[in-house]
């Protein structure tokens, strides 16, 4: 019996090794939900950076039927695959070298702007701090602006 096991994770996860289209439409209504939660879970170790693993969330979906088995791999795989790409390509934290010391009036603006530049960038929407006029005092506009303008331009 667990050689039988065994046997059946390793077809299971032999599609976790080559890349595989999604095919979500091929599960059926039955598996679906298998499919879903092996995204997600992809999805959460691909964000993280940890290795691939679908037996790190527990077997309840890889047996049992080797369909549901398939599509909770093939869901973990194109969850895992997605995250992982996106965690290794945007930038772990931008550098704030040329930032205002930490703790001053100048900094706290200078986040603030970062805080919003980041947003707009990652709403695609054109790098114009202006549009956050009332968030900031004009005396302190030109560090709003240069850490909105930095951040915008490290998330786009």
């Amino acid at each position: 019996m667990k050689y039988a096991l065994i046997a059946g994770l390793a077809v299971t996860l032999g599609c976790l090794t080559q890349p595989q289209e999604a095919r979500a439409a091929n599960c059926g209504i039955d598996f679906q939900h298998a499919y879903e939660k092996g995204v997600r879970h992809g999805r959460a170790d691909g964000s993280h950076l940890l290795e691939p693993n679908p037996l790190r969330h527990g077997m309840k979906y890889l047996f049992g039927s080797r369909e549901r088995g398939n599509c909770y791999a093939e869901g973990y795989n194109i969850g895992y695959q997605n995250a992982y790409a996106d965690a290794t390509k945007r930038p772990s934290r931008p550098s704030h070298d040329k930032a205002p010391t930490p703790g001053s009036n100048e900094r706290a603006y200078y986040d603030d702007g970062c805080h919003d530049g980041t947003a707009d960038a990652q709403m695609s929407m054109s790098m114009a701090y202006e549009r956050h006029s009332d968030m900031y005092d004009s005396r302190f506009e030109p560090y709003y602006k240069q850490g909105y303008e930095h951040c915008w331009k490290m998330f786009r």
